[in-house]
C-alpha cells in the first residue's frame, strides 16, 4: 500500500463529501481497503490524524482539518509578545493569551476567532500543537541554589526549568545549549537539561555558534560523510571522457568573487559568421560524483544549499568536492554539465542543446579584474590578451541578453548591500557596499539565460520536474501597496492582470527622482517570495515563462535534482519508474528545499546584524544621516548613509508620538508636524545592544526641543 496516495485518494473523497466527517468503517469500504485489518486501519488513520492531516472528533469521524474549521500552519513568535501563524496564503494573529503552550517554529492548528473569510486582519488561538519543531533551545542560565531557568535568546515563548542535577556547571549568565525534556503545559514550564555551554552571551562569536545551533545547521560533517567524500575518485578516465562532449579546446573561463573557493560556472562566448552569439554555460557535473541515496546526497539534501554567514560558509559539500573535485580550477580537466545556446543579434535564444562535457578552464577571472577589463585598465587587458575579445564579446551579449528582459518587464531591484569587511581578530573592519559591475551583470545574465533554456526544455518534454517560480502577488498585498505607494504619486494600475513591467517602471522613475531605496523595498515587500515547485507558473519577476535552478550544484541541491533529472532525458524519455519515483518525491523536495533556502537567509542576515551590531556599539554618541524607511506604532525606522538599518522609540520622547497608517506619517501630536517616508534628518546614535540586536538612533530636532525624557 503507497500511504501517500491512500491519503490523497482520501483528502479527494472528503472534497467530494462536501464537508462531511465519515466514520473508519466508511473510510475503509470507499478505499477498497480489507475490513480484516481493522487495527492496522485504525493505526494508519491515526497516524494521518497526529500529522495533522486529519482530524478526529469525539463521535469518531474523521474529516479534513478545513472542513471542521481549523486552520495549519506554522507559528511565529515576535519578541515574547505575540505572534503570527504563517499558513500558504496568510498570517494570522495570535495574541499572547491564546499561545496555549505552543512554541517558536511548531507546526499547529488554530481556529479564527476575529476577521471573516475576506479580512486581512483575521485573529486566532492556538488549539493544538501538531509538531514541535526543534528539541533544542539556545538561551542565557540565570541559577539559583537548587536550581535555574534559562531565558532563551530568541523569542520562544516560555522560559525553561533546569533541575539542580542538570545544568553541567554551567555558571550564572552564561549562553547554554538545552535539550527540552518536558514540553510544558498550562501551570508547568517547560523543562531541559544543558547540553553545551557556550560561554558569555555577548561575545560574537559564542552568539554566531549559538545561532547555527539554533538553527540546526552545523559546521562539521558526519564521520561516513567525509569518508565518503575522501574516496571519490580524482581522476577522470579516458572512457568516461570519451562518452562527453570535449570543449578542453575552447577558452572557456570562470569569473567569481576574488575570495569565491566553490567555482561552478564557466562561460565561453563566440561570434558566428552569421552575426549571432554562441554562448556556453559549463556546469560541475556534480551528479556523476554524488550517487542518489548515499551519505553526501543524504547529508547535502539536509542541508538543501550552501549558507553564507558573515565569518564563514556553511557548505552543501566537504571542501573536498565544494573546492577540490568539482571546483572548476584553471587548467584542471573537469566534468561539467553544458548548456549550450545560439543567441541571435536582438538577444533572443533561438536554439539550445544540454549535454555532458569536459573542460579546462583557461583563466580563473575575478569581477574585479573584468571589470578592469572592460574599464580599458592597461594591465589588466595586458595580463589577459588571450581573452580580451571575447570578454568584449561576452560583454556585447549580456547588454542584449538584458534588453530582451527589459522589454519583457523584468524587475531590476538595485537595492544596495552592504559587506562586513572583518580583521584578522573577527572585528568589522570597515563596511563597504556591494559593487555590481558589468563582469557581475554578465554572469547574471548567461546564468538566467540558461536557466530558463533548461527550464523550457524540461517542460515541453512533459515530464516531472522542480522550478524556481515566482507567482503573482496577492491582490490585497497589491491594494497595500497601492496606498503607500500613493504617498510618492505611484499606482499599479490594472489590479487583474497585473504585470512585472508596471513595477519595474516605477522602480526606474524612483531611480530618477532619488527615493528608489524606499520605493524598492515597499515593492519587493509586497510581491511573494520565489519558491521551488513541480508546477510551471513561471517567474513574476523575471517576467519569464520557464525557470529553474541549473547553475550552482554545488551549493544548492535543487541544482543538482535538476541535473539529474535532464540526465534521465539524454538518451529518450525517462524509464515509468524514474517518472513515477519522481512524481512521488518531488512534491517534498521542492517543499524542503525551499524551507532551507529561507532557513539560510535567515542565519545569514542575522550573522550580519550580529557583527553590525557589534561594530555599531562604539560609535554611541555619533552622528549620521539617516532617511526614513518605515514606521510602526511606537517607531519609526531609518536607514543611514551606509546603509545601516535602525530606529527611533517615539515613546522616549517628551511629546506625543501617533503612528497615523491612512497618511502613513507618524506625527507628532503637540504641534501638528508629521514625519513621512523618504524624509531625511541627521540622527545620533543612542545604543547598540547584542542582547536585542538593535541598533537606536534619535533625530537631533528631538536633542534641540528637548524632548528626551531623562
Amino acid at each position: 500500500m503507497n500511504i501517500e496516495k491512500e491519503l490523497l485518494k482520501l483528502k479527494n473523497i472528503f472534497k467530494e463529501n462536501k464537508g462531511k466527517g465519515l466514520k473508519q468503517d466508511e473510510i475503509t469500504k470507499m478505499l477498497g481497503w480489507s475490513q480484516k485489518f481493522k487495527k492496522e486501519n485504525r493505526e494508519i488513520l491515526d497516524s494521518w490524524v497526529n500529522e495533522g492531516e486529519l482530524v478526529r472528533n469525539n463521535r469518531g469521524k474523521y474529516n479534513l482539518p478545513e472542513n471542521a474549521g481549523f486552520v495549519k500552519g506554522v507559528f511565529s513568535i515576535i519578541k515574547d509578545r505575540f505572534a503570527f501563524v504563517d499558513t500558504e496564503t496568510e498570517g494570522i494573529f495570535i495574541p499572547k493569551s491564546s499561545f496555549n503552550g505552543a512554541l517558536d517554529g511548531d507546526t499547529v492548528f488554530i481556529k479564527i476567532t476575529s476577521g471573516d473569510k475576506d479580512d486581512k486582519k483575521k485573529e486566532g488561538e492556538v488549539v493544538r500543537v501538531i509538531k514541535r519543531d526543534k528539541d533544542t533551545v539556545i538561551g542565557i542560565l540565570q541559577k539559583n541554589k537548587n536550581f535555574g531557568f534559562v531565558t532563551p535568546t530568541h523569542s520562544f515563548g516560555r522560559d525553561i526549568y533546569i533541575p539542580a542535577g542538570k545544568m553541567r556547571n554551567a555558571e550564572n549568565n552564561q549562553l547554554v545549549v538545552v535539550k527540552i525534556t518536558f514540553w510544558g503545559d498550562q501551570e508547568r514550564k517547560p523543562e531541559g537539561e544543558i547540553m553545551e555551554i557556550l560561554g558569555d552571551p555577548y561575545n560574537t562569536q559564542n552568539m554566531i555558534e549559538a545561532l547555527i545551533i539554533r538553527e540546526g545547521m552545523s559546521n562539521t560533517f558526519p564521520a561516513q560523510v567525509l569518508e565518503d567524500a575522501r574516496k571519490i575518485n580524482t581522476t577522470i578516465s579516458k572512457e568516461e571522457i570519451s562518452k562527453r562532449r570535449d570543449l578542453r579546446n575552447l577558452p572557456i573561463i570562470t569569473i567569481d568573487g576574488d575570495d569565491a573557493k566553490d567555482l561552478d560556472d564557466a562561460v565561453y562566448v563566440e561570434k558566428l559568421k552569421n552575426g549571432n552569439y554562441r554562448l556556453i554555460v559549463s556546469i560541475a557535473d556534480v551528479s556523476f560524483y554524488i550517487p542518489e541515496g548515499s551519505p553526501l546526497d543524504v547529508e547535502a539534501y539536509k542541508r538543501g544549499n550552501s549558507v553564507y554567514l558573515v565569518d564563514r560558509v556553511l557548505p552543501m559539500f566537504p571542501q573536498e568536492i565544494s573546492n577540490g573535485i568539482c571546483s572548476l580550477n584553471p587548467n584542471e580537466d573537469k566534468l561539467t554539465f553544458t548548456c549550450e545556446m545560439e543567441i541571435d543579434k536582438n538577444g533572443k535564444t533561438i536554439s539550445y542543446d544540454t549535454y555532458k562535457s569536459v573542460i579546462k578552464t583557461a583563466y580563473r577571472m575575478t569581477y574585479t579584474n573584468v571589470n578592469k577589463m572592460i574599464a580599458g585598465d592597461e594591465w589588466a587587458l595586458k595580463e589577459y590578451a588571450p581573452i580580451k575579445d571575447m570578454v568584449m564579446e561576452m560583454l556585447e551579449l549580456s547588454k542584449l541578453i538584458r534588453e530582451v528582459k527589459h522589454k519583457r518587464g523584468s524587475i531590476d531591484f538595485d537595492i544596495p548591500e552592504i559587506k562586513l569587511v572583518l580583521n584578522e581578530k573577527g572585528k568589522v573592519d570597515y563596511i563597504k557596499r556591494r559593487e555590481r559591475g558589468e563582469s557581475e551583470k554578465i554572469i547574471e545574465d548567461f546564468m538566467i539565460a540558461a536557466n530558463e533554456a533548461v527550464a523550457e526544455k524540461l517542460f515541453w518534454l512533459e515530464i516531472p520536474s522542480v522550478y524556481r517560480t515566482h507567482e503573482k502577488p496577492d491582490m490585497e498585498r497589491i491594494r497595500t501597496l497601492n496606498e503607500t505607494l500613493a504617498k510618492f504619486k505611484y499606482r499599479i494600475h490594472s489590479l487583474d492582470e497585473i504585470h512585472p513591467k508596471q513595477f519595474q517602471q516605477i522602480i526606474e522613475d524612483s531611480k530618477e527622482r532619488g527615493i528608489n531605496l524606499i520605493v524598492h523595498k515597499m515593492i519587493l515587500m509586497a510581491l511573494k517570495q520565489a519558491k521551488y515547485t513541480m508546477d510551471n507558473f513561471g517567474h513574476f519577476g523575471l517576467a519569464s515563462s520557464y525557470y529553474t535552478h541549473f547553475t550552482s550544484p554545488i551549493r544548492r541541491y535543487a541544482d543538482l535534482t535538476v541535473h539529474r533529472i535532464l540526465n534521465s532525458v539524454l538518451h529518450g524519455y525517462p524509464s515509468k519508474k524514474t517518472v513515477a519515483k519522481n512524481i512521488e518525491e518531488l512534491p517534498e523536495v521542492c517543499s524542503h528545499i525551499s524551507k532551507t533556502e529561507r532557513a539560510a537567509m535567515k542565519v545569514e542576515e542575522e550573522s550580519v546584524k550580529i557583527k553590525l551590531v557589534e561594530y555599531m556599539i562604539d560609535k554611541v554618541g555619533e552622528e549620521y544621516d539617516a532617511t526614513i524607511v518605515g514606521f510602526s506604532n511606537k517607531r519609526v525606522f531609518f536607514e543611514t548613509q551606509d546603509y545601516i538599518e535602525c530606529f527611533w522609540d517615539v515613546v522616549a520622547a517628551k511629546h506625543y508620538y501617533e503612528f497615523d497608517d491612512k497618511d502613513y506619517v507618524m506625527r507628532d501630536t503637540d504641534t501638528g508636524e508629521f514625519y513621512s517616508i523618504g524624509d531625511k534628518y541627521k540622527v545620533t546614535l543612542v545604543k547598540a545592544s547584542l542582547a536585542d540586536l538593535e541598533i537606536e538612533v534619535v533625530p537631533n530636532f528631538i536633542f534641540e526641543q528637548g524632548q528626551i525624557i531623562k
